[in-house]
């Protein structure tokens, strides 16, 4: 396995809306690998179960742009606080092809974007068409949490920052190390900021 390298915020492919991969190129042992990366990348930061580390974040979602492949695949964990949905789903050329008007605003993070996280309004429910990576065409109908972490990463298959919908860039949330569980108790009163308006498109 490969050790996968998260770029920076300013990384221009981080902007850039990643190609659409082919059944043919879906086959080839190369982009297999880049598959097993990103799952093990995830499963390594998913920080979950007995072992589960309050005062770390947890990675529950990555798409290929972040380490600097540009391909259109996202790997996201459904799992997390859900248990109707499966652990780690592979998702090649993902779509949205139906939001609802309904939003919810939840605080997210990124790990391009260490220690910095803001409140997003998204759907409440979206309908995704994906493949697998065997090929499979899969739908999923996601609604809350789940709905909220794949709009995220289509965003970034699509060259956009969670940074892009917040209301006032120039007052994200500045979380630094071991801050995490006191944030968390006062996420919107939260009182410690970073101006992030030179980043946002």
């Amino acid at each position: 396995m490969a050790s996968l390298i998260v770029l920076n915020p300013d990384n221009d492919l981080l902007r850039r809306v990643c190609s659409k991969i082919s059944l043919r190129q879906l086959r080839s042992k190369v982009l297999q690998n880049n598959i097993d990366d990103l799952l093990d990348f995830v499963y390594k930061g998913s920080n979950k179960g007995a072992t589960r580390n309050k005062t770390r974040l947890s990675t529950v979602g990555l798409s290929a742009n972040q380490v600097g492949l540009d391909f259109s695949i996202t790997v996201v964990d459904l799992g997390i606080g859900h248990k109707s949905y499966n652990d780690l789903y592979t998702l090649v050329n993902p779509r949205i092809i139906w939001s609802s008007k309904t939003q919810i605003e939840r605080d997210e993070g990124c790990v391009n974007l260490d220690h910095i996280r803001g409140f997003v309004k998204r759907s409440y429910r979206v309908k995704v068409e994906a493949f697998d990576r065997s090929g499979n065409k899969i739908s999923l109908d996601l609604h809350g949490w789940p709905s909220v972490l794949l709009q995220h990463e289509v965003d970034h298959l699509n060259g956009r920052l969670f940074i892009d919908k917040l209301k006032d860039p120039k007052k994200a949330h500045l979380v630094k190390t071991g801050e995490l569980v006191e944030y968390k108790k006062v996420k919107k009163d939260w009182n410690k900021f970073i101006d992030v308006s030179l980043l946002v498109k």
